[in-house]
């Protein structure tokens, strides 16, 4: 195992760099030991399995252990699959550090990357581990993502951590790197805070955090005690003049626009109180009888307006896997079999934005909040002729969900920040309705306008930040992922060529 340290100190440096003690700086230097473990020595497939088991269980026990709190064999398949994951990243960086030992270091960055990147992608999708979200403390960096995203950030991470590398190489030109880097991203950072153009305006929007229990909300016999205090909230709201609320994720446990009953409590609201009401519920429709799962099910929000029917809702797109669908049941029917406590939702396939007053905005549920593309398609909707045929940005963006699960540990305040990310990324406001917290609301600047704590009984109503620039990153949003398939084009045809008829027959022999 002593082959292994540097390996084991890099994922204690990185899982730390994730947990909110404004350690986001050890990212910087987090990948130096990984640099060490490849140029000292090549590495059998068999080491690196190991390693990569090693890697992926000490990052995630330490980033992600408030999962197994949750789902301990849900943690467990989250390390086998990521150790599948490392094993694929360390020996495509050690192939190109053997063979290729020229370019080793732009190969290390775009491995890291073009693996970053392919996690937005498949129903096993899980965009979290990005390099750039232990940045989430530092508000003047993180304004380099309007530029390129989230990814930029962990480009700008891995160029440092090379460079570092190299200082202790004692190669001290590096240190100029490293200082023109940090200054040009800083002051970038320091330009948009001082002078992107903001708008405050006089829109009214309130987030409730009712703060409910996981084990009392689906529990039937407590429904009279949870909703009086939705009501309690709700009336607190209406008396501070809000125009629009915000109930999170799944607020109310039944199919609300499926039972009167249900629908009929919700709809008291805006009736009772004159405001309008968005909130997440579950909801089913109707499948054909040879559907394995009987109906559809769906993890869904909606408005609800006075004396009015509610608005046609959003079903969540991106769905967690295993905890929330078992990846791929359409191609491998026996998984709908396989019950491991999750719901087996459908995928909504429908991007929604919903009006209220003189606002429009775009809804997601959970851990959407994750995924750059989605909030970047969200955050812009395409108004036809009257627009010239132009995207043109929405007022802000809503964000529902229930952390409850998570309880008190460090899961709510990692989910939470994920927030800032996508206000930047797309220059746009982002309210953030949490069950049990952290609720929020963060500007187009990426700063926190005004929060909860955990478990606070409570409602916020920040006020609403236009901008209205339109970031780079709309525009490029697909140039990361295209730039990093080339490199790893052009790596593999240099592989290829690598293999003299020399070697070839060295090899035979």
């Amino acid at each position: 195992m002593k082959k292994s340290l540097p390996v084991l100190l890099s994922a204690v440096l990185l899982g730390v760099s994730r947990l909110p003690f404004f350690s986001g700086w050890l990212a910087f230097v987090a990948l130096v030991p990984i640099l060490f473990y490849f140029e000292k020595e090549r590495h059998t497939w068999k080491e690196l399995v190991r390693d990569a088991f090693v890697f992926s269980t000490v990052f995630f026990c330490i980033w992600m252990h408030w999962i197994y709190g949750v789902t301990g064999p849900g943690f467990a398949g989250i390390i086998l699959f990521y150790i599948a994951y490392y094993f694929l990243v360390f020996a495509a960086v050690q192939l190109v550090w053997q063979k290729l030992p020229r370019y080793r270091y732009i190969g290390f960055v775009l491995i890291f990357l073009t693996f970053e990147h392919l996690q937005n992608y498949s129903e096993l999708r899980f965009s979290w581990l990005n390099l750039g979200y232990a940045l989430s403390d530092y508000t003047v960096l993180l304004q380099a993502a309007d530029l390129g995203g989230v990814v930029l950030l962990s480009l700008f991470i891995l160029l440092i951590n090379v460079f570092v590398y190299k200082l202790l190489q004692r190669r001290w030109h590096y240190f100029i790197w490293i200082a023109v880097l940090m200054a040009v991203w800083t002051g970038y950072g320091i330009w948009c805070l001082k002078t992107l153009p903001m708008t405050k305006t006089d829109e009214s929007v309130t987030i409730m955090q009712p703060s409910i229990l996981q084990e009392d909300k689906w529990e039937e016999e407590q429904f009279d005690k949870l909703y009086q205090r939705y009501l309690q909230l709700s009336e607190q709201a209406a008396q501070s003049g809000t125009k629009l609320l915000i109930w999170p994720e799944a607020a109310m446990p039944a199919y609300v626009l499926r039972q009167s009953n249900m629908k009929a409590l919700v709809q008291d609201v805006p009736d009772r109180y004159g405001l309008e009401l968005f909130t997440g519920f579950p909801d089913v429709l109707p499948a054909p009888g040879d559907y394995p799962g009987g109906a559809y099910y769906y993890n869904a929000a909606t408005m609800f307006r006075p004396y009015r029917m509610p608005d046609k809702p959003y079903y969540k797109i991106v769905l967690v896997p295993v905890a929330e669908r078992m990846p791929y049941m359409n191609i491998l029917p026996f998984l709908w079999k396989l019950q491991f406590g999750q719901a087996n939702w459908e995928f909504g396939t429908e991007y929604m934005y919903y009006e209220s007053g003189n606002v429009v905005f775009s809804p997601q549920i959970c851990f959407e909040i994750a995924f750059a593309g989605l909030n970047r398609k969200m955050s812009f909707r395409n108004l036809g002729e009257g627009n010239g045929g132009k995207p043109a940005k929405i007022d802000f963006l809503v964000n529902i969900t229930n952390d409850a699960w998570f309880g008190k540990s460090v899961g709510p305040w990692i989910h939470a920040m994920l927030t800032k990310f996508r206000a930047i990324e797309n220059r746009i406001q982002i309210y953030r309705s949490a069950n049990t917290g952290i609720s929020m609301a963060v500007d187009p600047l990426g700063r926190i306008v005004e929060q909860t704590s955990l478990y606070e009984v409570t409602n916020i109503s920040p006020p609403l930040y236009r901008c209205a620039k339109v970031p780079l990153f709309y525009h490029i949003y697909w140039w990361p992922l295209v730039i990093c398939l080339l490199a790893a084009l052009l790596i593999l045809i240099a592989l290829i060529k690598r293999r003299t008829p020399i070697q070839a027959k060295g090899e035979h022999r």
